[in-house]
């Protein structure tokens, strides 16, 4: 069972990501904290990743046609406050993904996202 900062770990080994907060002001409503993940050369979100309902749950940019793909699988689903055409969420520990297959994504993502 994969553990937040375990999967920011990773996020940040796999890309040129650093971490970021910038949804998580004082006074701001929301029960998740959100951990950001952006390029350093351009600031563009390439990850987010939250605790929602008591699931480990990461939030990337893939191409429409892979994101539909995905979502026929378990713990795949359309991005959760995103652009759904885009953003896909995983359930890290409630998905038929492979950490090799969860890595390739996040790449993905990287690589739209650094542009």
């Amino acid at each position: 069972m994969m553990k937040e900062q375990e999967l920011i770990d990773m996020i940040i080994s796999e890309t040129d990501a650093y971490l970021s907060y910038p949804f998580n002001k004082p006074g701001t409503k929301s029960t998740i904290k959100w951990s950001i993940l952006k390029h350093h050369k351009n600031n563009k979100i390439l990850a987010m990743v939250y605790i929602k309902d008591d699931e480990l749950s990461l939030n990337v940019k893939l191409l429409p046609e892979h994101s539909e793909s995905l979502r026929t699988l378990k713990g795949v689903e359309p991005g959760y406050h995103m652009n759904k055409k885009y953003w896909t969420t995983i359930l890290i520990n409630n998905t038929e993904l492979t950490l090799k297959e969860i890595k390739n994504i996040i790449q993905e993502s990287n690589e739209l996202t650094k542009a």
